[in-house]
């Protein structure tokens, strides 16, 4: 019984850095371009006939690929999301300061309210110094 109990108890206790998580590594950089793309030609289940009191069918939310680009001094990243048009969107403005982690092929954005925003890096230039 005392195993049990010793069980119960450790799992309740979290280690504080597995619960803490990872700690990023954030740094400062500029917008340098965003732009928004949706295709042309949207496939998937239209509107239909109503099933039984649910309603009418809607139209599935059209998809876009968002490209965005960050710049530092010694670095320009260019970065991608496949989205639903109706997703939550990076509040970026080309010219202003944006807080960034690159971590290998993910960029996590932090925004004003401390919400973090996952983009895919497409490509990463690194400038040299001349």
């Amino acid at each position: 019984m005392n195993l049990l109990a010793f069980t119960f108890a450790v799992c309740l206790v979290p280690d504080t850095t597995w619960s803490a998580g990872k700690e990023r590594a954030w740094q400062t950089g500029t917008w340098r371009g965003v732009q928004v793309v949706r295709p042309k030609i949207v496939f998937g289940i239209g509107g239909g006939p109503v099933d039984r009191g649910a309603g009418p069918r809607l139209p599935p939310a059209m998809m876009e690929v968002r490209t965005y680009a960050i710049e530092t001094g010694d670095l320009r990243l260019e970065l991608k999301e496949n989205t639903r048009a109706d997703s939550r969107r990076v509040d970026a403005k080309v010219g202003e300061p944006v807080t960034f982690a690159l971590e290998k092929n993910t960029v996590y954005i932090k925004e004003a309210e401390g919400v973090e925003h996952k983009l895919s890096v497409t490509k990463k230039v690194v400038k040299t110094k001349s």
